[in-house]
């Protein structure tokens, strides 16, 4: 059918003529052409991502490939279009098929560029410029599809559908800082290690074999000698200065290093692709043209900054993590240490100023990563811990989970103070210079801690109570708490808010100092609220006592019948179901606590409790029981008070005895 279509439709067509022909033709090798291009791009990125090596002469076919389908799409492009409307169509239909092709392999292009910058050598970066200038003479080509609706208006847009924008020289030294960083890492770690090296005096023969050398420039020994004996033998301070002195100019040779690097890359660019210049940049002096000075210490400041910037993104993952015997998983104290020393080596030595703010990134990392290691160890044993304190004898001060709780907030309190003026940092130091992004950290888990605890303690109070094992109940209440609060005493937390109003800081420093007074009023709130949890924990040992205090009414109270008994002499003594009463209920917080406020509070819950049981059962009694009952209330004390010493003010409740008193002769019937 296709081919009866063709030749019905070829009748009603005039001939094409060669040159129509011969445009379809090269339109049709072109596409061919991209295509297998596209597709040897595609498989050099990914020999590339498998870390395997191509050889220069790879790059230069594929520059070579795009240049020619360049000058093969110029040649179609500039045809004038036939004036028959079915052929003008059918060539715009194959033009708009290129252009789509184009912008894929424009696309692969830019990926290749961007997997391939590196300045180790000249002819590599003669490659890199000659595919970036057919890149942009690519894009500068009428190779647009899209209409003029489509828009990008959000962060998280595809790349597919970002707009291709012309690679410039900034753009180059981008991706160089981020090609390079992992090995400028390493670089680093070999002039800190210069820094320490000197200093470490480790006897091979005692080294362990699972800690021995692997190479002297392998990553592995650097890491471990940088985490080895971190605090250095006493020296001459003559010798010490000489040492560091010579050691920060290992630094410094670094940051020249890369100067060196970008001046070779500016040559090419001159002589490769002069026009990513521009006319500003450069001079011609004697028929010379030369690139101005101003213009090379700009560039060499913008890589600096970009080089160092995307260092110190990675720089603590190198550190801890990217290695077989990362620091994280080798050392539990290695990461504080490091830091303290890293700390020492910044404020001690005129480190250069590109490299300072890495190494300041890298102390905070660390301690950040000191932090949560810790804290999440120390709130995990804590948090899981289980409730031990029934094995402790009455007089323990705190109980199990209590104490891990106390040791979680003196790490969390000494961490803090540290990022205050009048830690390690001298009083009066502008915020600029103090750690509030590590003091964050700490103060987020010390609020969560805080409330944590709070939490648990009455959790753990409403467990307790039901089990009446008061002096376990108490352990809690007047151990536990107190405890917490004198170890939070002892946060010092300054008010930055005069400062932030009076002096001039940026717009990160004053985003940390209000987001760390967020989190100080959280905590300040956690605590007011963990001071108030006693209150709160005697209020459920109220509400408790009641049903206890029934409960042991009704396994001990005698029938009805008992009161109904009528009777000449009455009872010197109380009943025994008193005594029983009284000792399975009062006597255990007076043994526990001597403070009257609670003991008399208890003490008019039974009471209650006592007239409540005998409301609820309706207990009638006859006129003799009546008068014994009453008579024997004013002896009660001797039961609460016979086993334990005399408690001041335990009998402060006869008050409620005596309401009860009052209140039989409405309810007590005679017979």
């Amino acid at each position: 059918m296709d081919t009866n279509y063709r030749a019905n439709i070829g009748k009603w067509l005039p001939p094409p003529g060669d040159v129509l022909e011969k445009w379809f033709l090269n339109s049709s090798m072109v596409t061919e052409s991209i295509d297998n291009l596209i597709e040897s791009i595609a498989l050099i990125i990914q020999d590339i991502t498998d870390s395997q090596i191509c050889e220069f002469e790879v790059y230069k076919r594929v520059a070579k490939d795009l240049e020619e389908i360049t000058k093969g799409y110029k040649s179609i492009s500039t045809t004038s279009l036939s004036t028959h409307l079915i052929y003008k169509y059918k060539m715009r239909h194959f033009l708009t098929i290129l252009k789509r092709k184009l912008n894929v392999l424009v696309r692969f292009t830019s990926n290749l560029i961007n997997e391939i910058v590196d300045c180790k050598s000249d002819e590599l970066l003669r490659i890199i410029f000659r595919l970036v200038n057919i890149y942009n003479d690519v894009l500068d080509m009428d190779i647009e599809v899209s209409g003029p609706s489509t828009s990008v208006f959000c962060n998280d847009c595809p790349y597919i559908l970002e707009p291709m924008k012309k690679i410039s020289v900034t753009r180059i030294l981008q991706m160089l800082a981020k090609n390079r960083a992992e090995e400028s890492c390493h670089e680093l770690i070999d002039c800190l290690l210069a820094n320490y090296k000197p200093r470490e005096k480790t006897d091979p023969s005692t080294t362990i074999s699972g800690d021995a050398d692997v190479s002297e420039n392998s990553s592995i020994e650097i890491y471990r000698a940088l985490t080895r004996h971190l605090t250095p033998p006493i020296e001459s301070s003559t010798s010490r200065t000489e040492l560091e002195v010579s050691n920060i100019e290992s630094i410094q040779t670094l940051v020249n290093t890369q100067n060196e690097q970008i001046l070779r890359l500016l040559n090419v660019v001159q002589d490769v692709s002069p026009k990513l210049f521009g006319t500003d940049a450069l001079k011609t002096s004697k028929g010379e043209t030369r690139l101005r000075s101003s213009a090379i210490k700009k560039v060499k400041n913008y890589y600096q900054e970009v080089a160092w910037g995307a260092l110190s993104g990675i720089l603590d993952h190198v550190v801890l993590w990217w290695s077989s015997e990362a620091l994280a998983t080798r050392h539990n104290h290695g990461a504080q240490q490091l830091k303290d020393w890293l700390s020492q080596f910044i404020q001690k030595n005129h480190v250069p100023q590109t490299v300072r703010p890495a190494l300041q990134n890298l102390c905070d990392a660390l301690g950040y990563h000191a932090t949560i290691t810790e804290w999440d160890q120390f709130f995990r044993l804590a948090y899981t811990s289980a409730f031990k304190c029934q094995s402790k004898a009455s007089f323990t001060e705190v109980s199990d989970t209590g104490q891990m709780f106390v040791e979680l907030f003196q790490l969390l309190v000494r961490l803090s103070n540290e990022c205050e003026a009048g830690g390690e940092w001298v009083i009066g130091a502008p915020l600029i210079e103090l750690p509030l992004s590590e003091q964050i950290v700490i103060l987020h888990r010390l609020d969560h801690s805080v409330h944590t605890a709070r939490l648990w303690i009455v959790q753990e109070a409403k467990i307790i109570a039901h089990t009446w094992e008061l002096d376990v109940f108490f352990l809690l209440v007047k151990g536990d708490i107190v405890n917490c609060l004198e170890e939070l005493s002892y946060l010092k937390l300054a008010d930055h808010t005069s400062t932030l109003s009076t002096d001039s800081v940026s717009v990160q420093v004053y985003v940390c100092a209000k987001m760390r007074a967020k989190i100080v009023s959280e905590v300040n709130v956690n605590i007011d609220l963990l001071q108030k949890c006693t209150g709160k924990c005697v209020e459920i040992l109220a509400k408790i006592c009641r049903v206890v205090s029934l409960a042991n009414l009704h396994m001990c109270f005698p029938r009805s019948s008992y009161w109904r008994k009528g009777s000449d002499v009455a009872p010197v003594t109380a009943s025994l179901y008193v005594e029983s009463y009284f000792e399975k209920v009062l006597l255990p917080v007076l043994e526990v606590i001597e403070d009257p406020e609670t003991s008399n509070m208890i003490l008019k819950i039974m009471c209650e409790a006592w007239l409540d049981y005998i409301y609820l059962h309706r207990i009638k009694f006859s006129q003799k029981n009546k008068r014994a009952w009453i008579a024997r209330i004013p002896g009660i004390g001797t039961h609460a008070s016979g086993n334990v010493r005399p408690q001041p003010g335990t009998m402060a409740g006869a008050s409620c005895l005596e309401k009860i008193q009052l209140l039989l002769h409405r309810m007590t019937k005679t017979f």
